[in-house]
């Protein structure tokens, strides 16, 4: 890599990072500054580091593929990767709304300084990073094939997510809310894996919707072994208790207990799930 090629991937970087700022601070709703410094909001903190590591996510693709001619480039990572910062965005605030109808105003309680809702927020963005980004690759296919499988990802995330909590015994509306941090964590992890792996399943060529359409659902049927990997790596395994299919001793460590360290073992183990999983697929 040359020294031009070095400078243009800096700039580009800075450039999109600044437009990054603004759209977050649009769905924020108020100031970055305020929020980090005069108010020293944690959980405004969290959500924008989970927002930030979404825009590199989106940017790397994007900032990897072939260079053609200087201008070509310009146009090419600054078209991309602004719609992409935006379309995670709006990603976001979709899957956002989905909690709030569900009983998360995520919004509200980031504004209260709740962490467990920033954490929450930040693996979101991270989620729906990983969304875009599977959606943008690969080649055969033009821009509303993308908008397509972009709606059907994020449409995924949803239904996987509501999916899981139904299995759970407590509400994590009421723990999120309560400032539960296990439950954030728990709960942040399960939906970064999930992004994961429905952005590999809108990953690559497209070769026609029945083709991709077939591809995609059989990777969300893989999805499902997340839960497995709850009850019976983590709570049996790495936590040491008994089997239970539903209401077993790692709910009542994060419900009752708030034990962080059991909503961070939970994270880790969808989160190693997702990615042997698509490494095998």
């Amino acid at each position: 890599m040359d020294a031009t090629t070095i400078g243009f991937v800096v700039l580009a970087v800075i450039v999109l990072l600044i437009v990054a700022r603004l759209v977050f601070q649009l769905t924020l709703g108020q100031s970055v500054t305020d929020a980090l410094i005069n108010r020293d909001n944690k959980a405004a903190a969290v959500s924008l580091c989970g927002f930030m590591l979404g825009v590199i996510n989106v940017v790397i693709p994007i900032l990897s593929s072939p260079s053609q001619s200087f201008w070509v480039d310009v146009r090419g990572v600054l078209g991309y990767g602004i719609g992409g910062i935006v379309a995670m965005a709006v990603a976001s605030l979709i899957f956002e709304q989905y909690c709030k109808a569900t009983g998360v105003p995520l919004r509200e309680q980031i504004a209260d300084g709740n962490v467990a809702a920033g954490i929450v927020d930040g693996a979101i963005h991270v989620a729906s990073s990983q969304i875009v980004a599977g959606a943008l690759t690969g080649d055969g296919g033009a821009i509303v094939p993308t908008l397509v499988f972009w709606l059907a990802g994020v449409a995924a995330l949803i239904v996987l997510t509501h999916l899981f909590r139904l299995l759970t015994a407590y509400n994590d509306a009421h723990l999120i809310q309560d400032g539960n941090l296990a439950a954030g964590l728990g709960w942040a992890g399960l939906i970064i894996s999930i992004g994961i792996m429905v952005g590999y399943a809108v990953s690559g060529s497209f070769t026609g919707y029945a083709d991709s359409f077939r591809s995609f659902g059989l990777m969300l049927l893989v999805v499902l072994v997340l839960y497995p990997v709850r009850q019976i790596i983590v709570q049996m395994l790495l936590l040491g208790a008994g089997f239970s299919f539903r209401n077993g001793r790692l709910d009542h460590e994060i419900a009752q207990d708030r034990n962080v360290g059991a909503g961070l073992l939970e994270a880790v183990g969808y989160l190693a799930t997702a990615l042997v999983v698509t490494k095998l697929f």
